[in-house]
């Protein structure tokens, strides 16, 4: 997906005032999924809970499009710099998957917004500790690509992690993206924002929403 259609992607559901919607599919809302990343499956057999997956090697990775965000002090301006980050299977398929954006350094805030860039294979969720994003159906997926935006005023380094569920009883949490560093005004070593660059792609954008 190019660069100019995720722009378009953000753009249209800022504009629309994109609100959060819960559904029978995907994550519930409520504290294991939330704050824990856990999915609580039960094991129709033995009706106990499932396990997770131990061990470091995981059939699945995050890949972001860029490793640092531009800091914004407005939500107008934040969604003008959307980063592209999917969820990929290294050879296997997953079925679910819940994904947040946090701090390395700790903390279960959820920062940022997320925009599904796919029709019909993900949601966003409204939970208590921040927008999240979310399977709709359980159906074999290889790769789920969303966009995300920082929250005015970010100033934390942050990376995504999620849970990934291959089957109800193959559950891999853990699964990290990179680190993201913010660059920006008033930060060392950013370069300041290129304010004729973003009046001239809101432009472009307005354009062909007309």
């Amino acid at each position: 997906m190019s660069r100019f259609c995720v722009y378009l992607v953000v753009f249209c559901a800022m504009c629309c005032r994109f609100s959060v919607l819960s559904y029978p599919q995907g994550a519930p809302v409520r504290t294991e999924s939330c704050v824990n990343l856990q999915p609580v499956h039960t094991d129709p057999l033995s009706n106990q809970p499932v396990q997770n997956q131990k061990g470091t090697t995981k059939p699945y990775r995050i890949l972001v499009s860029q490793q640092q965000y531009q800091t914004c002090t407005t939500t107008q301006q934040c969604g003008l710099q959307p980063l592209q980050v999917s969820i990929q299977g290294q050879g296997g398929l997953f079925r679910g998957f819940i994904v947040q954006a946090r701090t390395p350094s700790g903390g279960s805030r959820s920062w940022g917004q997320f925009f599904p860039l796919q029709t019909g294979d993900s949601k966003v969720i409204q939970c208590q500790n921040g927008l999240t994003l979310t399977h709709t159906a359980n159906n074999d997926k290889n790769i789920v690509r969303f966009a995300w935006i920082p929250e005015p005023g970010m100033r934390d380094q942050v990376q995504f992690v999620a849970t990934v569920v291959q089957n109800l009883r193959t559950i891999y949490p853990g699964v990290y993206s990179a680190q993201l560093r913010p660059v920006g005004a008033g930060l060392p070593g950013s370069a300041p924002l290129k304010t004729a660059g973003v009046i001239s792609l809101v432009t472009s954008v307005i354009a062909i929403l007309l």
